[in-house]
This record gives C-alpha cells, sequence and structure tokens, in this order.
C-alpha cells in the first residue's frame, strides 16, 4: 500500500483515527490521488460514482468506508473481470441432481434421497501473496464456514496450489515481491495447522511450478460436506435476528490482501 509517512492520508493511517476524505471537490486526477494514496486499486468510473452517491448524501466519505467500498468491488469479492464468462459458462449448468448451485455460499447436491452433499471451492491468491500462512488459513477457513452454513458437516479439504519455483533467483525478483520458497512453506502451514486443529483432513490436492507463478501464486482451497437434506438452511438473515462475530483479530492478509486483486 503506497502510503507516504509525511502525506496527509499517510499520517491519519498511520494514527489508527477515522477521518472523512474529501471526494466531493475532487477532480479526476484529485480521485486517483486518492485511491491510490490509500490503497483502493479503484478504477475511474468507480471513483466517479463513489464521488456522485457522497454528493448526493451531501457529505464525505470515511476511510473506513472507502476501504469497505473497495473491498466490496475487489475482483477477489465481486469478480468484475470474470463475471461475464462465470455467467456465460458456469452460471446456467442444470443437472437433476442439483438442488442448490450458485445460488447460495456453497454448491448443494443430491446425494441418495435422505442425504445431499456440500461443496465449496475458492482461490486466496492475493491474500497469501500478502502473508501466506494467514492467507491460506483463512482460505481454508472460508470454505468450511461455507459448507457448514448450509447445514453441513465438513469431511474433507482439497488444495490445489501453484508457484514460481523455489530456487528462484533473489536478484530477478520483482519489487515488493515475495520469494516462492516463503510462499510455498507459509501456504503449506497455514493449511496444514487450520485443517488439523479442526480435524478435518486434507484428501487430495497438487502443486505445480513455474516462473509464471512467481508474481503472483494461486492458492486453490475446496472442501467437501455431508448433510441430511432435511437440516438444510438457507443463508438469508431474518428480521430481528442477531449478529455475532466470533474470531481473532485482522491478520495482515486482511489488510488490502483483496484490494490487491
Amino acid at each position: 500500500m503506497k502510503i507516504g509517512r509525511e502525506s496527509s492520508f499517510g499520517k491519519a493511517f498511520l494514527s489508527r483515527k477515522r477521518f472523512e476524505v474529501r471526494v466531493r471537490d475532487a477532480d479526476d486526477e484529485g480521485l486517483e490521488r486518492i485511491s491510490e494514496g490509500m490503497g483502493l486499486s479503484l478504477n475511474l468510473e468507480e471513483l466517479r460514482r463513489v464521488k456522485r452517491y457522497f454528493v448526493a448524501k451531501k457529505r464525505e466519505p470515511t476511510d473506513v468506508e472507502l476501504q469497505s467500498i473497495a473491498q466490496a468491488w475487489s475482483e477477489h469479492c465481486c469478480y468484475k473481470s470474470s463475471k461475464k464468462i462465470l455467467q456465460k459458462f458456469v452460471f446456467g449448468i442444470e443437472a437433476p441432481q442439483n438442488m442448490l448451485v450458485i445460488k447460495e455460499d456453497a454448491g448443494v447436491v443430491e446425494f441418495d434421497e435422505e442425504h445431499a452433499y456440500v461443496l465449496a471451492f475458492e482461490s486466496h491468491n492475493h491474500p497469501s501473496a500478502i502473508e501466506p500462512y494467514g492467507g491460506a488459513a483463512t482460505g481454508i477457513g472460508g470454505i468450511v464456514r461455507d459448507v457448514i452454513c448450509m447445514g453441513a458437516q465438513p469431511i474433507a479439504l482439497v488444495d490445489p496450489l501453484f508457484f514460481g519455483h523455489l530456487d528462484y533467483p533473489d536478484e530477478k525478483l520483482p519489487d515488493e515481491v515475495k520469494h516462492p520458497r516463503f510462499l510455498f512453506d507459509g501456504v503449506v502451514s497455514g493449511i496444514s495447522d487450520y485443517g488439523n486443529r479442526i480435524g478435518i483432513p486434507t484428501c487430495a490436492g497438487m502443486v505445480y511450478f513455474d516462473k509464471g507463478y512467481v508474481g503472483n501464486c494461486v492458492v486453490n482451497v475446496g472442501c467437501v460436506g455431508i448433510m441430511k437434506k432435511s437440516d438444510l438452511r438457507r443463508s438469508k438473515a431474518k428480521q430481528g435476528e442477531v449478529l455475532v462475530l466470533v474470531g481473532g483479530r485482522t491478520g495482515r492478509d486482511g489488510i488490502h490482501g483483496v484490494t490487491f486483486a
């Protein structure tokens, strides 16, 4: 994240105090400076949409609001560059055994008359590139969560992984890119530690090395669970329900781990 200590953004960020960001009177160059200074990774049209929204609200956004928008609009969270491809080739897939596919946190497919199996699969590439142990561990945690929230019991994990060559010369590494050996060790440890602690075995996976993954490792993680059809749950919250946030503090992989995407 490019925030200079002497810049107004840098001083406010390092103080850990919430602050307002003046977007309403910013021109296009000013909006782009805000995005770069705060590490938002939003393009100009997205920044203009943000500006129009807060002009209509007659107030400035806080840094927390801008970071939240940047996270929600990142490739990692909303698939803005791959959504059309997924809609064309994946979202429309139908099969008689499908119970809930693409419509929920995980796919639910009929197993027999009484049971269904639940599948979740995702990538945690960019969080792992920032902090490999935490990025890979939270990737496992995310798909286990997705399976559980459908009402299923997770029973197995899978992890196809892709890295640059482990003996890649240090002097050839691009600026601010971590060495493949460091990423490999951290990712493998994160996956194994999280899976072992919750008692779910990693039953399949693969690892592939190529120089094309030096700048961006690929960390795919998957989970399968089993459930009775009668236990199926939908993720839509109902009015009056209480939301409880449980877990540790945000790790380094959670600081611009998705806006980096």
